[in-house]
């Protein structure tokens, strides 16, 4: 049984590399003094703080650049309000200068204005960081987080804060600041100066767009492929039915009960006092529940071609005899355990569907034999007897992996093994973790009370745990994705609402700073649905612009979470579409509504409008 771990420090000059170099041929070595033990055995070397991070660390860098992206986005949305908040100060600025002022004090006094604003949406962010760090923190613990309860607002926090309210608001603020201390005296001067909307303006204005639509069509495509995969996740077939099923977990301490007949009497017991429970119509016991995540992989001969003489590793569980039905794994072929499956009968075994097709392909597997260790090993050969379905130990998005099942009142002989222990002693050591299982006719949970005091019947003193439904554990194993998934689609769907709003923007002030120019289209014999199309048309160009280069961008960006992508492609066709065309009818909308403005315009107003 190779299931131990090993814990080094490197020397500093050691890379992990070398180490694992170094590993491979020690493992090398072995495989030649030992090779009836070693023969497929070897070292993997790697760095325990990639061990204690690798599964968080893709998702919180994607969330990272997600926060960037809408800030981003953002940014952009203020860049163009002030752009068209500049070219309405266009004569206060030319008089300002015409009186004197410099252009550095000009830019000046924008960017503090900038700054101030920058500081004040910093400051707000923080009032909201104060209500959503409880609900972040809460599920970062569930997703087993390191360090996740030290998550909180510190100086830190408030430091980087400050520094990016501050550098946001400098960064994005130069550019008008920079474009409206240039007017066109002698244009701006003028009492129609208003409109006169120069062609650098509105190249900002649509590069700004054409860069909202880019990160939103990322940050879309990476939420679609996300929830892409999570339904795809939900759409497994779990291999047992999890409704009305109630799961808790019993540990009986080894110093009570040390001796194999006191850890049998006490399942015989529990099974008999929480199957008298009314409402309960299966009850079983298990050493480790499917999807929890624990498995224990012991060494076995199998009587079969394809094992040979080695002993291959294989899961191996304690099971009651009503567990299967009480969890609702089917039963493929043969028989399930049963009161005579007891210490003294002979040795059986139940094999998953799995192990049968990889040791006996098609073989009837009834009456084939396993038993612990290898061939020479002292154990008795255990007989199949039945076949039942495939259940994953760690999640639904794992592999299958070949089980066995012996009876959970059937604890082995008292065989020396080479560790120093009997088989006995390890098989009971195992049957001590009980995890507990009812199946009921209605709502398992209001049976909680009822089956915590049929254990407590058996014996008063014994803690009990975990209590669950089956369908809250197998919701346990995606929380990592459905957390990921809903808070990238929040993300996803403030960066679509700011693009929307950015896009709007731009068209409306564009369109105001039209009106006499649609007057005078109207006038001369264009119809509301000319302007329609004028304004759509020409507010649908950076859009689409911004959609390609965003595809683009989700094509390069996207492969960095193939991690946690189940059964998509992080190039999916599909979920490229649906988000491309929805970022189209946004932008429609977006541009529509200012169009629809523009095109109900009195053709007299707008031409008295300068």
């Amino acid at each position: 049984n190779h299931y131990l771990k090993v814990l080094g420090r490197l020397k500093p000059t050691v890379t992990i590399d070398q180490a694992s170099a170094e590993m491979t041929g020690i493992a090398g070595q072995l495989k030649n003094e030992y090779p009836k033990t070693n023969e497929n055995t070897g070292a993997a070397v790697f760095s325990l703080h990639s061990e204690v991070v690798g599964d968080v660390r893709t998702p919180l860098l994607i969330f990272l650049g997600a926060v960037a992206f809408i800030l981003l986005i953002a940014c952009a949305n203020v860049a163009n309000l002030m752009l068209a908040r500049a070219a309405g100060r266009q004569r206060e600025i030319a008089v300002r200068i015409a009186l004197g002022a410099s252009r550095w004090r000009l830019v000046r006094q924008m960017l503090i204005e900038s700054v101030v604003l920058g500081l004040a949406g910093g400051g707000a962010g923080l009032l909201l960081a104060l209500w959503g760090i409880e609900l972040l923190s809460g599920s970062a613990q569930q997703m087993e987080v390191p360090r996740a309860r030290s998550i909180g607002l510190d100086g830190r926090v408030l430091l980087f804060t400050l520094g990016a309210s501050i550098l946001t608001g400098l960064i994005f603020g130069s550019v008008p600041a920079l474009q409206a201390s240039k007017p066109d005296l002698n244009d701006a001067l003028k009492q129609g100066g208003r409109s006169s909307g120069s062609l650098r303006r509105n190249r900002t204005r649509n590069l700004l767009v054409v860069s909202e639509t880019a990160l939103a069509f990322v940050l879309l495509a990476g939420a679609g492929l996300l929830i892409n995969s999570f339904l795809k996740l939900r759409a497994v077939d779990p291999g047992l039915r999890p409704e009305n099923v109630l799961t808790m977990s019993v540990n009986l301490p080894r110093q009570k009960y040390a001796q194999p007949e006191q850890v049998i009497a006490f399942h015989r017991q529990l099974l008999e006092q929480v199957a008298a429970v009314p409402g309960v119509e299966y009850a079983g016991t298990v050493t480790a529940l499917p999807y929890a995540g624990s498995t224990n992989s012991f060494g076995y001969s199998v009587e079969s071609e394809v094992a040979g003489d080695q002993a291959v590793s294989i899961i191996s569980q304690q099971a009651s005899p009503d567990f299967f039905r009480a969890l609702g794994i089917p039963l493929i072929t043969g028989r399930e355990f049963n009161e005579r499956d007891v210490d003294g009968a002979p040795p059986v075994v139940i094999v998953s569907d799995s192990m049968a097709k990889r040791y006996w392909p098609d073989q009837d597997p009834i009456g084939r034999r396993i038993k612990w260790g290898n061939k020479q090993f002292g154990s008795p050969w255990m007989s199949v007897v039945g076949v039942v379905g495939e259940v994953r130990q760690r999640g639904l998005d794992t592999t299958s992996k070949p089980t066995l099942y012996v009876p959970s009142l059937q604890l082995g002989d008292p065989i020396k093994m080479q560790i120093g222990v009997t088989l006995r002693d390890l098989m009971t050591n195992d049957a001590r973790s009980i995890e507990l299982v009812a199946r009921s006719g209605s709502d398992p949970a209001g049976l909680a009370n009822a089956i915590r005091s049929a254990v407590w019947a058996v014996d008063p003193n014994q803690p009990v745990t975990r209590v669950k439904t089956m369908e809250q554990v197998l919701a346990d194993t995606m929380i990592v994705q459905r957390f990921t998934t809903l808070l990238l689609a929040s993300f996803s769907g403030i960066a679509l609402a700011l693009a929307a709003a950015g896009i709007y923007g731009v068209i409306s002030y564009s369109v105001t700073q039209r009106t006499h120019e649609i007057g005078i289209r109207m006038a001369l014999g264009a119809e509301q649905r000319d302007v329609l199309r004028l304004v759509v048309g020409q507010g649908m160009v950076p859009a689409l612009v911004g959609l390609g280069i965003g595809i683009a961008g989700a094509i390069g960006l996207t492969r960095f979470m193939s991690s946690l992508l189940f059964r998509v492609s992080v190039t999916d066709p599909m979920t490229f579409s649906v988000i491309g065309l929805l970022l189209l009818l946004v932008a429609v909308a977006a541009c529509y509504l200012p169009a629809r403005r523009a095109a109900r315009v009195d053709p007299m107003i707008a031409l008295r409008c300068e």
